[in-house]
């Protein structure tokens, strides 16, 4: 018998571990980008090629890969990780499709939910205007509409008699009876203009990092806007949510974004970060990016740069304070709600940047191999087991390099008032690619691949843990200078933390009830449409809306509306930007959000 069951989990393995991804593109502004089941970014494992393409159509791209990295030590100081870097020959590796479920279902559970889930605003109006029609008196519904299949496939619910939570994809509970059902109203719950979900879990073999299994759940929903705005235009947003299903607490928690940015041909190309902003970034070394392509369409004069931001990132763990902005314990220059007189809302910035490269001593500056290699990399360590430290290419033995520890590298002037990235430390010049020790000394370009670290914090079982992170695109047409994109590109990065402001204006109401979080009172059910609009904004909730005050982005109010029940307002009146709508019900429950008018 134990022969046979060992043959049954064998033969599972081998079946899972051959299974493929099933990927889908957000392609509605200037990036289209790709998006795996199981957390994959942008790369193409089937052709091996890149995947986030500048301009649709171009076949000019500016990542080749990324993904999730996350880590942890248990109460018996034992470390769990899960890392991926490329697909295993578009296989799985640390993460599979699905939410956590029981064991016994795992067989079959990530066959069914190898999918992605692309659904657009235009689609979701259309669907409300259809189902209101239909409760409406006198209103004749379009017999000839048919609810798009990811509406009615939109997966609201897990399987809890599967061991899954009940509720996974956000979606708009219109008779608030926990159920996803489009034919009551039901419809999901989505950010920006169109959007991709995917829920994958890293509960199984660990087939690249080799780490221990975390149990932890990843939900990712992954958006952008069809704007005008230039800076809108060229971001791509990815909002996260981490649950730990696991009996352990884990303590030092970290989250790494890992990339491979490659700007057109990926042999030429040099990295930095920005501190206070929350970006890393890759740029071309040189005005011309031709050299070694490997099969990439360079993009010649005037290459783009390519960044990551966060935006929100995870949640401090709790002290019953209102820490302050600071490099001290529990302090932070780049987080959100550090010294804002709110206890405990503060969310922990970009804690940590590294790069390294395949062009390089392996045993020192190489891709991770083994789970311990991949946390190191979480907490700025080399493979070698040396800490990253300023000037140089951030190894002791390099050229240029200090004995002073850091936190980032290569952060140019942006660290610079607090000095947080080395502990309150003047180095004494300013670190970057083209200047690594304050004598104008290059670093020699390479294939450079890039981490983001977020942490440390506490997940105890059940805990919640949500961040989202930005992928802009900045690309200087007038500029030859060298890092003229990369400046485009820090604009283009204030523009999206205004638009973004930390989130604090909340789209999709929480649904993880069966998990340790409750609706509070002053999170609502509240939907407007269509956003952005050229003039009517429709208001759809459950309850009856008695005032709607519109504001401008910095506070100003513009208009306010008050009437028994406001269904609808006109912003035809009002210029092209961004407007706060908030939205007051008759039960003394109220809701903030962001309007876009076009």
């Amino acid at each position: 018998m134990k022969k046979t069951f060992t043959i049954y989990f064998l033969l599972i393995n081998l079946i899972m571990s051959s299974q493929s991804y099933v990927y889908d593109h957000l392609d509605i502004n200037n990036i289209k980008a790709r998006f795996q089941s199981a957390g994959l970014l942008f790369n193409d494992p089937y052709n091996n090629t890149p995947a986030f393409e500048v301009i649709p159509g171009s076949n000019q791209h500016t990542i080749y890969a990324g993904n999730l990295w996350l880590g942890g030590v248990d109460g018996n100081n034992q470390l769990h990780l899960a890392g991926e870097k490329y697909s295993l020959g578009g296989q799985w590796g640390d993460f599979y499709p699905g939410p956590v479920s029981n064991a016994s279902v795992y067989a079959t559970s990530h066959f069914d939910w190898n999918y992605v889930w692309k659904v657009t605003k235009d689609e979701i109006d259309e669907f409300i205007d259809w189902y209101n029609c239909g409760q409406t008196p006198g209103c004749i519904q379009n017999s000839s509409y048919t609810i798009p299949s990811v509406i009615t496939n939109w997966p609201g619910n897990g399987a809890p008699w599967s061991g899954q939570n009940q509720y996974i994809a956000p979606f708009y509970d219109m008779d608030q009876n926990g159920i996803y059902n489009p034919n009551n109203g039901d419809h999901p719950c989505i950010k920006g203009d169109m959007a991709i979900f995917t829920v994958f879990n890293d509960d199984y073999n660990h087939l690249n990092s080799g780490g221990d299994s975390l149990r932890v759940e990843v939900r990712a929903m992954h958006y952008a806007y069809n704007s005008s705005d230039s800076a809108l235009a060229n971001t791509i947003f990815s909002e996260y949510t981490l649950i730990n299903f696991s009996n352990e607490t884990y303590t030092d928690m970290k989250i790494g974004l890992w990339l491979d940015m490659d700007i057109g041909c990926s042999e030429d190309d040099y990295t930095g970060c920005d501190v206070e902003r929350n970006l890393a970034y890759t740029f071309n070394s040189d005005s011309v990016d031709n050299q070694g392509c490997n099969g990439a369409s360079p993009f010649g004069n005037r290459p783009p740069a390519q960044g990551v931001v966060v935006l929100r990132g995870p949640k401090q763990d709790e002290d019953n304070l209102d820490n302050p902005i600071g490099i001290g314990l529990n302090e932070s220059i780049n987080g959100c709600g550090y010294g804002d007189g709110i206890i405990d809302n503060e969310r922990i910035g970009m804690s940590g940047f590294i790069s390294f490269d395949r062009t390089l001593n392996a045993s020192i500056f190489g891709d991770p191999v083994t789970a311990v290699d991949y946390h190191n990399y979480l907490n700025n360590i080399w493979r070698d087991g040396s800490h990253l430290v300023y000037g140089g290419f951030g190894h002791i033995s390099s050229s240029g390099a200090t004995s002073i520890q850091a936190n980032y590298m290569f952060p140019d002037s942006s660290d610079n008032i607090y000095f947080s990235g080395t502990n309150g430390v003047d180095p004494g010049f300013d670190w970057s690619e083209y200047d690594n020790s304050g004598s104008g000394t290059f670093n020699p370009y390479g294939d450079r691949r890039i981490l983001t670290s977020m942490g440390s914090f506490t997940m105890e079982p059940l805990s919640v843990q949500e961040f989202t992170i930005a992928h802009i695109a900045a690309r200087n047409y007038v500029d030859n200078t060298p890092p003229s994109s990369v400046a485009l590109l820090k604009s283009y990065t204030d523009d999206i933390i205004n638009f973004y402001a930390c989130d604090s204006l909340r789209v999709c109401t929480s649904q993880l009830l069966s998990v340790n979080e409750d609706i509070t009172n002053d999170e609502v059910y509240v939907e407007i449409y269509p956003n952005p609009t050229e003039g009517i904004i429709n208001i759809n909730t459950q309850y009856k809306v008695k005032t709607c005050a519109l504001y401008s982005i910095t506070g100003e109010c513009l208009m306010i509306k008050e009437t028994s029940d406001v269904n609808s307002i006109n912003l035809a009146e009002f210029p092209k930007g961004f407007y706060l709508l908030k939205v007051i019900l008759e039960n003394g429950n109220s809701s903030t959000v962001r309007v876009v008018k076009k």
